[in-house]
């Protein structure tokens, strides 16, 4: 990842202090941390949502998108220990068309 600039390092520094503070914040904030395959199951369940997508965040954690069709999504983080929180959640979700080449 470092690509000579320091700016790869940074990045994974920045994503390290963001998952601390996710992680804290959405257990004082939503205080709803549990082990992955539980919440994912309750998001299915009670809100009907399922995985749009997903990103890692350096080697730390991964981060996931899930979306029903009514419009509602939850971010959800997961660090490597299994440990799942949802950090933000909401309604009207709109998917947006993903640009390449040129049109970026």
């Amino acid at each position: 990842m470092p690509d000579g600039t320091g700016v790869g390092w940074t990045k994974a520094l920045l994503a390290a202090v963001f998952i601390a503070a996710s992680t804290y914040a959405a257990d004082a904030q939503y205080a709803f941390c549990a082990e992955r395959g539980n919440l994912v199951a309750q998001l299915g369940e009670k809100f009907q949502e399922k995985q749009l997508g997903f990103g890692t965040i350096g080697q730390v954690a991964v981060m996931e998108i899930f979306v029903a069709e009514t419009g509602t999504w939850t971010i959800v983080i997961t660090d490597v220990t299994g440990r799942s929180c949802i950090v933000a959640a909401g309604d009207n979700w709109e998917n947006s068309a993903i640009l390449s080449g040129d049109n970026v």
